[in-house]
C-alpha cells in the first residue's frame, strides 16, 4: 500500500511544480508567505511540491519508517502505550 501511496503523492507533487503558475494565478500572492519567509509565493507553491516529491519517494521506498522509527520508539511509552487486546 506505501508503494500507491507514494506513487500518488509523487504524482501530486510533479503536478504542482509543473502548474506552479497556473495555481498562482488561482490562488493569488499568498500575503503569509510574502510576508513572514524569503521568497515569493510563486517559490512557496513550487517548494511544497518539491516537498511532497520527496515525501513521496521516501514512503515509496519505505525510508519514511526509517526517519521516523525513533519518533514512534520515543513516544510509544508515553502515556502507557497502546493497548491491544490480544
Amino acid at each position: 500500500m506505501n508503494i500507491v501511496w507514494g506513487l500518488i503523492i509523487i504524482i501530486v507533487g510533479m503536478i504542482i511544480v509543473i502548474f506552479s503558475e497556473k495555481i498562482f494565478n488561482f490562488t493569488g500572492n499568498i500575503s503569509l508567505v510574502e510576508n513572514k519567509f524569503p521568497g515569493s509565493s510563486r517559490g512557496f507553491i513550487k517548494l511544497i511540491g518539491i516537498i511532497m516529491i520527496l515525501g513521496g519517494i521516501l514512503i515509496l521506498s519505505g525510508a519514511l519508517g526509517f526517519l521516523t522509527g525513533p519518533l514512534g520508539g520515543a513516544f510509544s511509552n508515553l502515556f502507557g502505550g497502546l493497548k491491544t487486546n490480544k
